[in-house]
């Protein structure tokens, strides 16, 4: 019976994200090993969305807006070998919903900044293989602990089959 409600639950948090195929249930990057970007924090648009970039302690506050919605996250950014990656969850809190952490991929340039989602079928065919998850209709759900996670990412994060086409976006502030 328990691990009936824990799949119910877990399949309504991942209903609920909306965002990414693959996500966490445990936070990724490391404490006390976020990375600081100067040229991140800004306002960044691209044809149908923005987004918004404050610097928050070590980590980041993001504000996603498109023409139907806004999100608000926290993110913290960290190295996982040769790719730089923000470690993102909902900042809205609601006791109906799990918070999970998103992985994203992220290249920094000073007028252009690159993101894109690391959740390709190959990778999430990778952390099936090597990290404790649970598959929820197109969502894989990594329930493996933080460490783990980040020495998956170490290994695949930067691999070019992990992500599909990078979304790039224009600074506007």
């Amino acid at each position: 019976m328990r691990q009936i409600l824990l799949i119910g639950v877990l399949g309504a948090a991942l209903g609920l994200t909306g965002c990414s195929e693959l996500v966490s249930l445990n936070s990724i990057a490391a404490e006390g090993a976020s990375l600081q970007d100067p040229a991140l924090p800004g306002v960044w648009a691209g044809s149908d969305e923005m987004f918004i970039v404050r610097q928050d302690g070590s980590g980041y506050r993001i504000v996603y807006v498109d023409k139907d919605s806004s999100r608000k996250f926290r993110a913290v950014l960290f190295q996982a070998g040769e790719a730089k990656l923000l470690d993102l969850v909902p900042e809205e809190e609601d006791p109906f919903r799990v918070p999970v952490h998103i992985v994203v991929r992220v290249w920094t340039e000073p007028s252009t900044l690159r993101w894109t989602f690391l959740d390709t079928d190959w990778l999430k065919q990778q952390a099936r293989k090597a990290l404790v998850s649970q598959d929820s209709a197109d969502r894989t759900l990594l329930t493996a602990p933080g460490a783990a996670v980040r020495g998956f990412l170490n290994t695949f994060g930067a691999d070019e089959r992990a992500y599909k086409e990078a979304n790039t976006l224009s600074r506007v502030q």
